[in-house]
């Protein structure tokens, strides 16, 4: 997958859960992301889903973060985000590994 088309899905993704963060529960069962997680979403202005979706690096649609790592994610500088993202991903492979 190309770098470009990550950055659309994320952008799609991040947008698609703001919207659905109005909807209650609905939000939760098509995003399968914590209700904390679609809260810190919906508070996003567009430069920052923007930025997010730039340099996460890969798709966060399949990652599903916890809301601690989604947290820790945000307030990375823009170059760490991606290595952070991809230890996240490798995480989830591994569930009783530990994120910062």
């Amino acid at each position: 997958m190309e770098r470009r088309d990550v950055l659309k899905i994320n952008r799609q993704f991040l947008l698609l859960t703001r919207q659905l963060a109005q909807d209650g529960d609905a939000a939760e069962l098509i995003t399968g992301l914590p209700r904390t997680v679609i809260d810190r979403v919906a508070m996003l202005d567009m430069d920052e889903i923007e930025e997010l979706a730039e340099n996460v690096g890969v798709s966060l649609y399949t990652i599903r973060l916890p809301d601690p790592v989604f947290s820790r994610l945000l307030k990375l500088p823009p170059e760490a985000k991606s290595a952070y993202a991809g230890a996240a991903l490798v995480r989830n492979l591994y569930a009783s590994a530990t994120l910062p």
